[in-house]
């Protein structure tokens, strides 16, 4: 993810694209755009969460074969690469070179050493309303994790302290799919709020402070 993050941030240089920016992530992309703004803070005045993942996240893996919370499985002492510019690129998945797990984990003891490192930038974070069980999962497996999924996408919003969540009760994990609108008006609040200098307008499911 951190050379994922380290490509962005050379191709809008490379393209001269100016900031300040408004960084808007889907799913993973809520990773990577925290991760940006680690990084690249200075650049980055408001930020909008899709239906994101959390670091804490259960998820299904090929590779641990079934659910898992992903930043346990992270190896101690294990390095993340430092991004490159250079060099070959991958062919084929090989595990010896899969950090997400290291990656996770160091997102997680990162929001546990500053629990708000957005600060004052404006946040919205959308959560989906409707999650289908994936095949081969018993109710009661998916009851437990639906919950902890939603509460987990609601606690996002603890990223700032001028933030709010809404709830999009009938669409599904691709809300930019299922109702780009809303995710079309939650960027331009982010955009209203960053340029004025003001809080987040009070309406829809909110979490602010």
């Amino acid at each position: 993810m951190r050379q994922e993050v380290f490509e962005l941030h050379a191709l809008l240089e490379a393209a001269k694209v100016p900031g300040p920016f408004v960084l808007v992530g889907h799913s993973i992309g809520g990773l990577l755009v925290r991760l940006y703004t680690e990084q690249y803070g200075s650049n980055v005045v408001g930020v909008v969460l899709v239906d994101p993942t959390h670091e804490s996240s259960v998820l299904g893996s090929v590779r641990y074969g079934g659910w898992v919370r992903l930043r346990e499985k992270a190896v101690d002492g294990r390095v993340v690469p430092e991004p490159r510019r250079e060099g070959k690129a991958s062919s084929e998945y090989r595990p010896e070179d899969d950090y997400m797990a290291e990656e996770f984990q160091q997102i997680y003891l990162s929001r546990k050493a500053n629990p708000e490192p957005l600060g004052n930038r404006p946040l919205i974070v959308l959560g989906a309303g409707k999650r289908p069980k994936p095949p081969g999962t018993s109710d009661e497996k998916w009851k437990e994790l639906r919950q902890e999924r939603d509460e987990q996408v609601q606690d996002l919003a603890h990223l700032s302290r001028n933030s709010k969540y809404i709830l999009a009760p009938s669409s599904s994990h691709a809300i930019h799919n299922d109702d780009p609108e809303l995710v079309a008006r939650s960027i331009k609040e982010v955009l209203q709020a960053a340029s004025e200098g003001v809080p987040l307008s009070a309406h829809g499911q909110i979490r602010t402070k």
